[in-house]
């Protein structure tokens, strides 16, 4: 059995400028689970997707309140989207990690374990972003950059390039 529906209707469907090609729409649509798991009751609106594929009907992972999820973007496992916070592009979000806030995560970026997202924060192209750590504010987190153990990036800093922050 899912665990959620698509919500098709007018009042659940909105469009939105995609944030990098500015003359091409994206439709999504609100979600509504079907039966309850972890905090998530059946009936329960979540966030909003482009389609099925933007979040896995297995386990736990869910996009809450005003979240978005779009593009081939994926989230899976237990991982969660909170408040205004919005993935596209190919980004995987898996695991255990969370991402909030006015966070943006894009590209090719993977973010999993118990890794937390949040503020205006942005984790783009090739990067990754595991274990414990916590990426927050307005932080950059580019190209093939790792971010991984209990570290904690914060403030207005860039990581980028193969660097490592662990």
């Amino acid at each position: 059995m899912n665990k959620y529906r698509i919500l098709m209707d007018n009042a659940n469907t909105m469009v939105i400028n995609h944030p990098l090609e500015y003359d091409r729409k994206v439709t999504l649509h609100r979600i509504q689970a079907l039966k309850t798991f972890s905090n998530v009751k059946r009936g329960d609106v979540g966030g909003w997707i482009e389609k099925e594929s933007n979040l896995s009907q297995e386990d736990n992972c869910w996009i809450y309140d005003e979240a978005k999820q779009f593009d081939y973007s994926c989230r899976s496992e237990n991982a969660c989207s909170y408040r205004n916070s919005m993935s596209f592009g190919h980004s995987i979000q898996e695991e255990d990690s969370i991402q909030t806030g006015y966070s943006i995560q894009k590209g090719y970026s993977v973010q999993s374990d118990h890794s937390v997202q949040s503020g205006h924060s942005v984790q783009e192209e090739d990067s990754i972003q595991t274990g414990y750590s916590i990426q927050t504010e307005y932080s950059i987190q580019k190209d093939h950059s790792i971010q991984a153990g209990n570290s904690i990036q914060v403030g207005y800093s860039v990581q980028e390039g193969d660097s490592i922050q662990a």
